[in-house]
């Protein structure tokens, strides 16, 4: 990779786009956000490498994940089934830290605001949030919630989803 795309791939790392990073024997598997949410495989061994992104690997969401490697930012398994459900083991593991999941959760939200044509990802996003929010207490998130579900129902306003997520969130911050 040259040093172009490897400065590109440290200011994504320090920007938060990477996710999470799960490591399995000698390799790396990653959710990097990016023009859209990309995901990445990364052989430590050899070098190899791919991403879901245009490019298809040596870019900048691979040289994310190498940095985030480098900085420790990673969980390890053993499972055997990491290799085909990356997600879902990062999800456990972020699932016992429901700080964390929450800080995922909408760092992950956020984003889909702006690229999911469809609402359905935010909307399971945004559930997810509320749950993580009742879980942990942190009221501070609530702003975000309120600022997504704003936007939500600006350019979803035609659908029924919209009021019904505004709902869900009132009746979190009344429990709160």
């Amino acid at each position: 990779m040259d040093e172009k795309t490897l400065k590109k791939g440290e200011r994504y790392y320090r920007s938060g786009r990477v996710l999470w990073v799960v490591k399995h024997g000698g390799k790396l598997f990653s959710k990097v956000l990016g023009t859209y949410p990309y995901y990445v495989e990364l052989d430590l061994e050899t070098g190899e490498n791919s991403c879901t992104c245009p490019l298809g690997g040596d870019c900048k969401h691979v040289a994310a994940v190498m940095k985030a490697y480098e900085k420790g930012f990673y969980f390890e398994t053993f499972e055997d089934h990491a290799e085909l459900f990356p997600e879902a083991v990062a999800m456990e593991f972020l699932s016992e830290v429901p700080e964390l999941a929450l800080d995922v959760t909408l760092k992950e939200l956020r984003f889909a605001v702006s690229t999911d044509e469809s609402g359905s990802e935010v909307a399971r996003l945004f559930r997810r949030a509320l749950k993580l929010v009742a879980l942990t207490g942190r009221k501070e998130a609530l702003h975000v919630l309120e600022e997504v579900a704003e936007e939500y129902g600006h350019v979803f306003e035609d659908y029924e989803l919209s009021l019904k997520l505004r709902d869900e969130l009132r009746e979190l911050e009344a429990s709160l």
